[in-house]
């Protein structure tokens, strides 16, 4: 049982890593949609489709669905709403800072984020859960670190952005790992906090708080902003960023529950990885040398760290068969 729950975290956080890897495609088709406004739809559509979910299972009562009962328990819990609360901020700081990146020609400096945030995430788990690497481990992380490094030394700057997409994810990822609650009740505490604010936003955005005296209703160019467009695809695109969202978070939030912190953090190298490879052979960024350097060093310290696990479960495996 524990191989299979071992084998599942490994499955959902590569999805996960996938997932989000491809996801700057579906951002870019919504250029010229303002960054917060997306980052609002993203909130209101998720939390929709999370209660859908709980709604389904309550008439279908199959035990693989959520409960209400997790819900109502976590409403009793001043420490669970605490910490889904600060992961709330923690994951909508993320959202922007990417999301902003992504609309204003700025993909590498979100990709550099997500090859900061692997090593945020590494260290978060070693310092405050205690968790170990060995030997091989301890090699291959330190490859990746110089990857990481070498692909900022030859940056001309250090962009804000990559520190705050980094940082953002690796707190919050620590505390989706102290959370006592399944992935999907996790999701819909952070975008129930999120929720008012992102429809407030909404209606000072596209000026419905006029007439209160709050909100001018007029964009930069002069123009009332609105909700939706007159493009049935992109207002189809702003509907579908709740399962563009909520997807990959519950397998990353899954992910957390049965493999260890700092295995899930090397892993977060899959993402980024297909965000540059999207960035210089489809959106044809320019592919310098240190980048390509920085990430041949990053992948053979992740080689070398994955190999090293597996030979671990391996050996521990065949001295079960022994006994």
């Amino acid at each position: 049982m524990g191989n299979d729950k071992t084998r599942l975290g490994y499955a959902c956080a590569i999805a996960a890593q996938v997932a989000w890897g491809l996801f700057p495609i579906y951002v870019d088709l919504l250029k010229g949609y303002d960054a917060v406004a997306f980052v609002a739809h993203r909130i209101i559509w998720s939390l929709a489709l999370l209660i859908s979910v709980f709604a389904l299972a309550r008439i279908v009562r199959s035990p693989h669905l959520p409960s209400f009962s997790e819900i109502k328990a976590g409403l009793s819990n001043k420490k669970t709403l605490l910490i889904c609360a600060v992961a709330s901020l923690l994951i909508l700081t993320n959202w922007i800072g990417f999301i902003w990146a992504v609309l204003h020609d700025h993909k590498l400096d979100a990709s550099l984020g997500y090859y900061i945030c692997p090593q945020v995430v590494v260290l978060l788990g070693v310092v405050f859960l205690g968790e170990r690497l060995k030997g091989l481990q301890w090699i291959g992380f330190a490859l990746t670190a110089c990857g990481v490094l070498y692909m900022v030394r030859s940056s001309a700057s250090m962009p804000l952005v990559s520190l705050a997409v980094a940082f953002s994810f690796g707190f919050y990822a620590l505390l989706k790992k102290r959370v006592q609650l399944s992935a999907l009740s996790g999701l819909t505490f952070e975008t129930g906090f999120l929720f008012l604010p992102g429809i407030g936003f909404l209606a000072y955005h596209c000026g419905y708080l006029q007439s209160f005296g709050l909100g001018s209703g007029v964009s930069d160019g002069g123009v009332m902003p609105a909700i939706f467009t007159h493009d049935w695809r992109l207002n189809l695109l702003l509907v579908g960023s709740g399962i563009a969202t909520v997807v990959p978070l519950a397998l990353y939030a899954t992910a957390l529950k049965h493999i260890p912190l700092s295995t899930v953090g090397l892993l977060q190298f899959i993402g980024p990885t297909i965000q540059f490879l999207i960035g210089a052979y489809m959106f044809q960024e320019p592919l310098d040398r240190s980048r390509l350097i920085g990430f041949l060093i990053v992948w053979a310290g992740v080689g070398i760290y994955l190999a090293s696990v597996r030979s671990t479960r391996s050996s521990i495996g065949s001295g079960n068969n022994s006994k």
